[in-house]
């Protein structure tokens, strides 16, 4: 078990500010707030703490912990501290009252925050999907909220739900931890881009529950960028009669995610290809992002400086293809070396045989 050293900046006492129950409490998850009341009470006594003591105490996952975490570090009112092998080794909570709000169109998490990166600890790890057995189930039917949901999405999937489907949904509540409203929106937007596939609402909604997202808002504001960024790659491509497949979803967001590119590198990558081989090609617009990702190009600016020294390279070359041959000639006879005559001995010579 690792444990953590938990430091408080704020009062001694067990006090909360009203700033967090105002400013902060209102917009973010319950099993969120109850993990950073759990921080502020045991950090009094600067004491030691473990990720799975938390999960224990409060009746949690570890990744419902580790995802409180994460939230609360980007609403800046924890820090995370990690030793040189990446292992998270403390947590200090930050004075409420003079951190700065995180405005509510910023994400939540990303997959490509540095503490993803710092720590395995803070990996997010889905947890495994179960079968419920019929009591299980009926307890699930018996709430209203389930009984919505469940209404909603054979409405917007135009299905009578199977009992994989069933289970799959009843993982989002349970599992995920998702609310009625999130999962109700879920299962909008998917629709909405044309994906009614089970199997791919699950991945989306994997992918939501990585990021952190826990309410509506969060998740609207995120899947409008990415559609913003689909629709303007589309368009660059010349697109305009249907939406991206799978594969090219795929990518878009391999290309803001993990490379981190704004949209206007991508379009200028789309336009590219465009000029090179005169049709949309979404692998050939990879390979150029991915060469630039391996450049360490970062904004439109260094694209330029790029095409200028390769315009320079390229001039060098050719002024190299000008200069004259100077190397030595193989001509056999030119090899040969040069002999001086007396001519007019050797004309004397042939006359006197």
């Amino acid at each position: 078990m690792n444990h953590i050293t938990l430091q408080n900046n704020q009062a001694t006492d067990t006090i909360i500010p009203n700033r967090f129950l105002d400013d902060y409490m209102p917009k973010a998850n319950g099993e969120f707030v109850k993990v950073y009341l759990y921080l502020l009470r045991n950090a009094n006594s600067n004491s030691q703490i473990s990720i799975s003591g938390i999960a224990d105490q409060m009746n949690h996952t570890e990744n419902d912990v580790l995802r409180a975490l994460r939230y609360w570090e980007q609403e800046g009112l924890l820090k995370l501290t990690f030793h040189t092998d990446s292992s998270l080794t403390g947590i200090t909570l930050c004075d409420c009252n003079t951190s700065t709000i995180r405005s509510s169109k910023e994400p939540v998490a990303s997959t490509t925050t540095d503490t993803s990166k710092k720590t395995n600890d803070l990996r997010f790890s889905a947890p495994p999907k179960q079968s419920y057995s019929n009591t299980q189930l009926q307890t699930f039917l018996a709430s209203e909220d389930i009984e919505q949901i469940l209404y909603v999405a054979q409405k917007y999937l135009g299905i009578t739900l199977s009992d994989t489907d069933t289970n799959t949904i009843l993982y989002f509540y349970d599992g995920l931890h998702f609310s009625a409203d999130l999962i109700e929106y879920l299962i909008e937007y998917c629709v909405s881009i044309g994906q009614r596939s089970m199997r791919y609402i699950e991945k989306v909604a994997l992918s939501w529950a990585e990021k952190g997202y826990c309410t509506v808002s969060e998740a609207k504001s995120n899947t409008t960028t990415y559609s913003k960024n689909c629709f303007a790659v589309m368009k660059s491509f010349g697109i305009n009669n249907r939406r991206p497949g799978n594969s090219e979803i795929s990518m878009i967001q391999k290309w803001t995610n993990e490379y981190g590119f704004t949209i206007d590198i991508i379009t200028e990558a789309c336009n590219r290809t465009i000029r090179s081989i005169h049709q949309p090609s979404f692998e050939y617009a990879d390979r150029i992002l991915t060469k630039w990702k391996k450049q360490g190009v970062k904004q439109m600016e260094d694209i330029v400086e790029q095409d200028k020294q390769y315009v320079k390279t390229a001039q060098q070359e050719k002024d190299n293809t000008k200069k004259p041959d100077i190397r030595p000639s193989n001509n056999r006879f030119n090899n040969l070396t040069p002999r001086n005559y007396a001519y007019d001995d050797l004309e004397k010579q042939l006359l006197n045989h």
